[in-house]
């Protein structure tokens, strides 16, 4: 009986100054969630970062930058040291050793990051589009969930690749891509993506593309000379950007595509030994090339993250003493002004035990609010992840 009556003028007390209580249990809520949803958020962070680095046993790159390399292999989020070309990789594949699939990164769609890879990105992964099919030829992608929708592409859908810089002559060029299908989430950075194969992304680099023949071309000066059933361009020829159906018949590369570049490789050794033995090739002091573990290189950067980590949330908990002592001295001071509403109380019959019940009423009420806010403080934290991983990793 002496709880629930108690309870009931707890209620109508905290009713009566309501905007100074609710602040109260929202400085309290806020001081004991920062905590724990600082420890939940690095915990999410650190198993993403972890699971997407497991995806690849080693990733192989020019020397350089090891953060470039992994978070620009793995993540997307950053350029590799340039240097890297597709007949490096026979190095790791030779003696069937391990199986290598290539990255090319540096134009975007959108906003969105345009990877260039090959079949084998994606069925080592075990994807397949949930909607439309894979790409096929060139100037077709599939998009990642999230990017699809950002976007709003569909199969089917065409997409202008964004431009470079205009004072950049050697920068990537704006090409049309056709969507020929949308990857299922993943919740990894796959979902921001969209992939081209290695020939589309070396065809918006400037490095291949197709032209009418100059002879049927309508711009004066596409046309500069004929060697026989030959005809000379000039440089006035129009480059066609826009997507075709198919390969087209004049489509051509200049040089030889072994020699193009390519930014990162992801590199699946066929076992232990066989890592072993890779790792061993790229140590040489003169070595061109570099090999990674991107298992280690991430528990070397959360161990810095968590080190941080470990210094706010100590800060965090100092603070939350601080809060939590400033409301006890506050809700002591708030007896004290209220001495005369206790007192009357009293003489109304009330014994000390009911008054005391009916301050406890108070005390846990805050503090119970307080602790909701701090539960979605604590719980919506880790929907940050993302954020940290992209902070995290350059993107």
């Amino acid at each position: 009986m002496i709880a629930r009556h108690a309870l009931f003028l707890a209620i109508r007390s905290l009713r009566h100054a309501w905007r100074r209580n609710a602040l109260l249990a929202l400085a309290l809520g806020l001081a004991l969630g920062v905590p724990l949803a600082l420890t939940a958020l690095l915990d999410r962070a650190s198993v993403d970062m972890r699971t997407r680095a497991a995806s690849a046993p080693l990733v192989l790159g020019a020397r350089g930058s090891e953060s470039d390399l992994v978070f620009g292999g793995l993540f997307f989020a950053a350029t590799p040291p340039r240097g890297l070309v597709p007949q490096d990789l026979a190095r790791v594949e030779g003696d069937a050793l391990a199986t290598a699939v290539p990255i090319a990164l540096g134009a975007t769609a959108g906003k969105a990051p345009v990877v260039g890879t090959s079949i084998d990105y994606f069925d080592r992964r075990s994807l397949r589009p949930a909607a439309g099919a894979m790409f096929a030829t060139i100037g077709e992608c599939v998009v990642g969930s999230d990017a699809a929708r950002a976007l709003a592409l569909a199969p089917g859908a065409r997409i202008f690749t964004d431009p470079a810089s205009l004072s950049d002559l050697a920068g990537v060029f704006p090409l049309e891509l056709t969507v020929s299908g949308v990857l299922p989430r993943t919740r990894s950075p796959d979902d921001g993506a969209i992939f081209v194969d290695l020939p589309t992304m070396w065809t918006i680099r400037g490095l291949g593309h197709r032209h009418d023949d100059p002879r049927d071309a309508a711009e004066p000066g596409a046309l500069i000379g004929e060697d026989g059933p030959r005809a000379i361009a000039g440089e006035a020829l129009r480059i066609e950007r826009a997507a075709t159906d198919g390969i087209a018949a004049d489509f051509h590369f200049h040089g030889d595509t072994q020699a193009f570049p390519i930014d990162a490789a992801l590199v699946y050794p066929i076992d232990a030994k066989a890592q072993a033995i890779l790792l061993g090739r790229f140590t040489g002091k003169g070595e061109t090339l570099h090999l990674v573990r991107p298992d280690l290189f991430i528990d070397r950067v959360l161990e810095r993250i968590f080190g941080v980590g470990r210094i706010l949330g100590g800060v965090a908990i100092a603070v939350a003493a601080l809060v939590l002592l400033v409301a006890a001295t506050t809700f002591a001071l708030s007896i004290r002004l209220r001495a005369d509403e206790l007192a009357l109380m009293e003489r109304l019959g009330a014994s000390r035990a009911r008054v005391a019940a009916f301050l406890a009423a108070e005390a846990a009420l805050v503090l119970a609010a307080a602790s909701a806010v701090a539960a979605v403080v604590a719980l919506t934290a880790p929907l940050l992840a993302p954020l940290v991983m992209r902070l995290t990793t350059g993107g």
